[in-house]
């Protein structure tokens, strides 16, 4: 059984027409849209879907308000998805479209799903540029979804931990005791796919994160955001956990989304590291005054999740 990625992301929304806004400037490519349904894919092959909150069919959630819905995971083969049916369904019931895609909730009722993943991301390649000055476009274009989070009661870190280690068989990369674990899948190579986080200690969907190619496009398609009135959660920066560079924007359809760049990779022989505290937040975050400030954040900043 391998379970590669996040395949996609089903939000309950409020407003339709607001969150086709958000994800186009983000700089998805929408699929479709309708009254009550709008899907956007990525070269990937991962899929965002907005549904109205007031569907029936969508999974319950465990808080209110606009938010992800459900986490859809993309695995290797039809072989594994069995696999997955036959160990989950023995203790909490699991529903399969049409499509073959299996749908249940985690040990703490979140909402979850399986399929076989449909393409990969595509290779990022840097050509030379002879005669060519630096012109990158303005805004972003996100190649893949890389991780999601939410945050958790303090009591339920060592059941949301065992769900998916036991029965899922993600890995462990870093655990902190005073903020919370930083998981993978079994058939992904990044550092982490899932983050689990302690504070604030009450259920809720944090954030997804979005690839890009580097630095320049994080901050290309910040400005852009920012050119069409959305508000960023937290300035830019590098975190310390995951070494990914970052930037999040508070999305109308629920938590923040996120670009990001150049994460950590582990393979098989790295070991997992625990920290009684989390060594912080970021290696530097430019403040707003665009000021690079060393060594964290600036004072009073928000600080979300890795």
């Amino acid at each position: 059984m391998k379970i590669n990625r996040v395949e996609s992301l089903i939000y309950g929304v409020g407003d339709m027409d607001i969150g086709v806004r958000y994800f186009q400037d983000w700089g998805l490519q929408q699929k479709s849209t309708s009254a009550d349904r709008s899907e956007f894919g990525m070269p990937s092959g991962q899929t965002v879907v907005l549904r109205l909150a007031t569907d029936a069919a969508l999974p319950k959630s465990p808080f209110g308000g606009p938010t992800v819905r459900e986490v859809v995971w993309g695995v290797d083969t039809q072989a594994s998805l069995k696999e997955l049916h036959d160990e989950l369904k023995r203790d909490r019931e699991v529903k399969v479209d049409a499509d073959g895609t299996l749908h249940t909730h985690d040990d703490l009722g979140f909402g979850i799903g399986f399929r076989v993943q449909n393409g990969v991301a595509p290779a990022r390649t840097e050509g030379a540029r002879m005669n060519k000055p630096y012109d990158p476009p303005r805004s972003a274009s996100p190649q893949r979804m890389g991780h999601v989070v939410y945050s958790i009661k303090r009591a339920d870190q060592q059941k949301a931990a065992d769900f998916y280690m036991k029965r899922l068989q993600f890995r462990m990369t870093d655990h902190t005791e005073d903020l919370g674990d930083f998981m993978r899948c079994n058939g992904s190579n990044d550092h982490h796919n899932l983050f689990f986080l302690k504070a604030p200690d009450f259920p809720a969907f944090n954030h997804v994160a979005f690839e890009v190619r580097d630095f320049d496009e994080i901050i290309f398609g910040g400005k852009n955001m920012r050119s069409k009135n959305w508000k960023p959660y937290a300035p830019p920066g590098r975190h310390i956990l995951g070494s990914n560079l970052f930037w999040y924007f508070n999305n109308p359809c629920g938590g923040q989304t996120e670009y990001f760049a150049d994460m950590d990779l582990m393979d098989d022989n790295f070991k997992t590291r625990n920290w009684e505290k989390t060594p912080g937040y970021s290696m530097w975050t430019i403040d707003p005054g665009d000021t690079v400030v060393e060594g964290g954040r600036p004072p009073g900043a928000p600080q979300p999740a890795a």
